[in-house]
């Protein structure tokens, strides 16, 4: 499977307890995946409907002080009917949290036709979320464009959230042009459109004044952003980071693919480091276990001895090829384990080598460190030999 596109976010509705605010959003997502269908009761319901081509599943588990809602929707691409889409949607409560988590996947089984940008509509289902209150990571999440005007706000972006630890999403960050205030090039792409588009993706901000990109610069040298550029700020943000990692978008250099650009290259970097959220994987197996055990009691409760042997020897044949399979897909993750594990301590190595050691006042302080150089507090230098 190909994953196209994957957001997590941990919702935060004021004035709503954790169980009724996950009995919420499993509701809205439910409404979300069977809009448009005239079969699909209207209260989320455990099982399997299919409609028109497309596929909805639905599955609720609960242990203890955590429950699940898991929500699977499949369908055909709008533009290559041949080609499927698989939304997963789960939403996840451990007591009072309640994590969203949200991933677009396509059978690549026919791997001729290439990954197709498109993936079903999910603006909607986001923005609700999003308007109603959710984080990510320590960062509240907006559907808007913030614009950074002052030294306050300037601050309050470096520290408060370029350089924020807990930051789980990137950073897009507008430039005005120096001609005109407020105004961005139209091959950038436009603010509004891009944080719409980016919702629950990444934290968009423009900066519509020239004074403030200078005090930007100020406070981060190499790493700023001006004159019509946009730059792209990844999680764990250092200030001794190399330019290059941050991928700068200069003004001379933006085309109209340069927008569409941007917002792919953020989605592909969450769909690649996406997870569903904590405990999904546990709730699933229980509740997969609980099915099983139920089914296996309704063989065993079979009237016909010669027809409950056969039906448990066929479950029992099931159950070793599932085995089977498993084992052998065990061993495939093994090997890209160790092979990740050894690309990862190539680049630690090759980093160690390149990046230069951290000051920490620096990274507290949110200001490039001061000059090194002997004597330089002291107006005073070495004499020459």
């Amino acid at each position: 499977m190909f994953r196209a596109l994957g957001a997590r976010l941990t919702l935060d509705w004021k004035g709503v307890t954790g169980a009724a605010l996950f009995d919420a959003a499993a509701q809205r997502a439910w409404l979300w995946a069977t809009h448009g269908l005239k079969t699909a009761p209207r209260a989320i319901l455990e099982g399997e409907f299919q409609e028109e081509g497309l596929r909805i599943s639905a599955l609720r588990g609960a242990s203890g002080n955590r429950g699940l809602c898991h929500i699977a929707l499949q369908r055909p691409d709008t533009w290559d009917p041949s080609t499927l889409w698989l939304t997963t949607i789960d939403i996840v409560r451990t007591g009072d949290c309640v994590e969203a988590g949200i991933s677009v996947e396509q059978d690549l089984r026919h791997h001729r036709v290439p990954p197709s940008p498109l993936s079903p509509p999910l603006v909607d289902l986001l923005h609700d979320l999003v308007e109603r209150g959710a984080m990510a990571g320590s960062q509240r999440v907006r559907a808007t464009a913030e614009a950074v005007v002052g030294s306050e706000q300037i601050d309050h972006l470096v520290r408060g959230c370029l350089l924020d630890p807990g930051r789980r999403l990137p950073v897009v960050l507008f430039s005005a042009i120096k001609e005109q205030e407020g105004v961005y090039p139209t091959d950038a792409g436009d603010p509004l459109l891009t944080a719409r588009e980016l919702c629950g993706l990444a934290h968009v901000f423009t900066m519509p004044r020239v004074e403030d990109s200078h005090r930007l610069t100020k406070r981060l040298r190499m790493l700023s952003v001006y004159d019509g550029a946009v730059r792209i700020y990844w999680p764990r943000f250092r200030l001794t980071d190399p330019p290059p990692r941050h991928p700068l978008h200069l003004r001379q250099r933006l085309n109209t693919a340069s927008g569409p650009a941007i917002i792919r290259r953020v989605i592909e970097a969450g769909a690649r480091s996406y997870h569903p959220p904590d405990g999904t994987a546990t709730l699933l197996a229980a509740r997969w276990r609980e099915t099983e055990h139920a089914r296996i009691d309704a063989m065993s409760r079979d009237p016909d001895p010669a027809r409950q042997a056969s039906l448990l020897r066929d479950e029992l044949l099931r159950v070793v090829d599932a085995n089977v399979s498993l084992e052998l897909e065990m061993d495939a993750l093994r090997h890209q384990l160790t092979r990740a594990i050894e690309r990862a301590d190539r680049l630690d190595a090759d980093l160690a080598h390149s990046r230069p050691a951290p000051d920490a006042a620096a990274e507290l302080t949110g200001r490039p460190a001061s000059s090194t150089i002997p004597g330089a507090a002291s107006g005073t230098t070495e004499p020459s030999t």
